[in-house]
């Protein structure tokens, strides 16, 4: 697909999103857009929060398109005062332009899927899902898990780091049009690039030939990485590092551990035999796993000091 053949493709999507943002406000509701399936991650939050409001979500398929339609509704002369809410990834972008707008809301990490792999969200992960804690009488059970998971994580930071390197440069190189097109990252299993064990991990991906990682790219292509380890230099992996391939260890290593916990036998972490009915997959992992995840304190301040000004139309 050509530049002006995707810029038409998001215009016509832009449209259909401002049709669905019209009914939404007809109804008395507050249009709450999304640019993907992270609804499934703040509408818990949003409801929780802010319990009184009557809302609606959006798929806006993508970033910028939610910027866009923030952009199209503000310069609307009906709809322009309207409350509505807007939700961003952070992602490898200079988000400077955001900081500022009072409705749109941009992650304090890569994405919200960051917010799901933290010691404390595995930590509930475990009291809820596996049945033990620091308190109940597994505690060692729960001690060992966390020591394993810490160890586990700390690996995949170090191995997954020039996977970012290069897709970061990859669409900085997009930007600048030494690249043309547009990658899709989501093509690449977590199993191209790592393999999972309780023993550790191992990498199984190299960052300095991204044809054998991305085969639509020329074979022999170069890519020079150390713009993004400047940028990377003191940020934590477990925050700013991609957050799908996050999520996508998350989930396998949660994978692992619940086959051992319902193991009859040969058990390496756990004691005692255990059911758990935690169900994964890459579809559903978001919206399983999301009580449990992160809630920053600057999307509680954000939603409190959220106020319906005009629901409508």
């Amino acid at each position: 697909m050509s530049r002006v053949e995707e810029l038409k493709k998001s215009r016509d999507s832009l449209s259909v999103k401002f049709l669905e943002f019209t009914r939404v406000v007809s109804k008395g509701k507050v249009a709450v857009f999304f640019e993907g399936e992270d609804e499934k991650y703040y509408s818990i939050r949003i409801n929780t929060i802010c319990p009184s409001i009557v809302w609606a979500g959006v798929n806006c398929k993508g970033k910028s398109n939610v910027v866009d339609m923030r952009g199209r509704i503000r310069l609307h002369e009906t709809y322009k005062n309207y409350s509505c809410l807007f939700f961003v990834d952070s992602d490898f972008d200079d988000n400077s332009a955001l900081s500022g707008l009072p409705d749109i809301y941009t992650t304090p990490c890569y994405s919200v899927e960051n917010l799901y792999v933290t010691d404390s969200a595995f930590a509930r992960v475990l009291s809820s899902e596996f049945g033990v804690s620091e308190t109940n009488d597994e505690n060692m059970c729960f001690e060992a898990c966390m020591s394993k998971y810490r160890d586990i994580k700390s690996q995949y930071i170090n191995a997954i780091e020039g996977f970012n390197l290069l897709i970061r440069e990859i669409r900085l190189m997009e930007r600048t049009g030494d690249l043309v097109g547009r990658l899709n990252i989501n093509n690449v299993s977590i199993d191209d690039l790592i393999s999972i064990g309780f023993s550790g991990i191992t990498k199984v991906y190299a960052e300095l030939s991204p044809n054998t990682i991305f085969p639509e790219l020329a074979e022999g292509l170069e890519i020079n990485l150390e713009k993004s380890k400047e940028y990377f230099k003191d940020k934590n992996g477990e925050f700013w590092y991609r957050g799908k391939q996050n999520l996508d260890f998350f989930r396998i290593f949660l994978s692992k551990l619940k086959k051992d916990r319902c193991s009859k036998e040969g058990r390496e972490i756990f004691q005692n035999k255990g059911n758990v009915k935690l169900q994964l997959t890459k579809s559903n992992v978001i919206s399983e796993l999301s009580q449990y995840a992160e809630t920053p304190e600057c999307l509680r301040v954000f939603l409190e000091s959220f106020e319906v000004r005009n629901q409508v139309a």
